[in-house]
């Protein structure tokens, strides 16, 4: 990853929809340039893919709760399988610590959660937290944010 492949990763968390033109202006790049770098950059797994960051009070789930489960025995491998089938779930990471797994929600009222609680209980027991408001997200992660952590 060289000077011009964190520009642009960049500039592409910033603006995921730029044609290769503005990249290639943002970076100092032609289009062909700029298409060809992409291209390493996604055949390498640096890139993952691409999508929309959906605002998710608009279509109807205004609330956003972090869940901690503490999965013990003969469920502590069968959970992940379980929440990867809740669509409400949209985000699920196995943890270190207290608790197995800490899941990320999106609902549309309180008896939703309580719906997605009683769905998760026979596996786990829950700690929820509803979320009120999010200081950091989405963030850009740069290059100098790379070398400050590492």
């Amino acid at each position: 990853m060289d000077d011009i492949s964190w520009m642009l990763l960049e500039e592409l968390q910033r603006n995921g929809r730029a044609s290769y033109r503005q990249l290639g202006e943002a970076v100092g790049l032609t289009a062909p340039a700029v298409a060809e770098r992409m291209r390493k950059l996604e055949n390498s797994g640096v890139i993952e893919g691409y999508r929309a960051v959906v605002n998710y009070e608009q279509i109807g789930l205004p609330i956003l709760a972090v869940i901690r489960l503490r999965t013990r025995g003969e469920f502590e491998g069968k959970v992940g399988h379980v929440v990867a089938e809740i669509p409400e779930v949209i985000e699920c990471h196995r943890v270190t610590g207290s608790e197995s797994h800490v899941l990320t929600a999106v609902l549309r009222s309180t008896a939703h959660l309580e719906d997605l609680l009683d769905q998760l209980r026979p596996y786990s027991e829950t700690i929820t937290n509803i979320v009120t408001s999010s200081q950091v997200r989405n963030r850009i992660l740069t290059r100098s944010a790379v070398e400050l952590a590492g």
